[in-house]
């Protein structure tokens, strides 16, 4: 699980369009701890937001799905070392 999912500080969005266009991205517009799925079902099939991310040392851009959103950094960090996800950036 680890391998394909990280810990980041995000914008919240409702769609790939934004606040600057979205009036529901405009409403949800609020940045969050949460936890991505940096290998989602489908990638390259369904529009998604995109994440730089450092993978062996290389820096690549990956499509990911939102799983989850903490409500602090403690809580994303007890998540993070009970679940082995060494990719946190908060």
């Amino acid at each position: 699980m680890s391998s394909c999912h990280i810990i980041r500080k995000i914008r919240l969005a409702h769609c790939k369009r934004g606040p600057e266009v979205c009036e529901k991205c405009r409403e949800m517009d609020v940045e969050r701890i949460c936890l991505l799925d940096i290998s989602p079902p489908d990638a390259g099939l369904v529009q998604r937001r995109v994440i730089e991310v450092t993978i062996e040392g290389e820096k690549a851009w990956r499509e990911f799905d939102v799983v989850r959103a903490f409500a602090d950094e403690e809580e994303a960090a007890a998540y993070a070392a009970q679940n082995g996800i060494e990719d946190v950036v908060i």
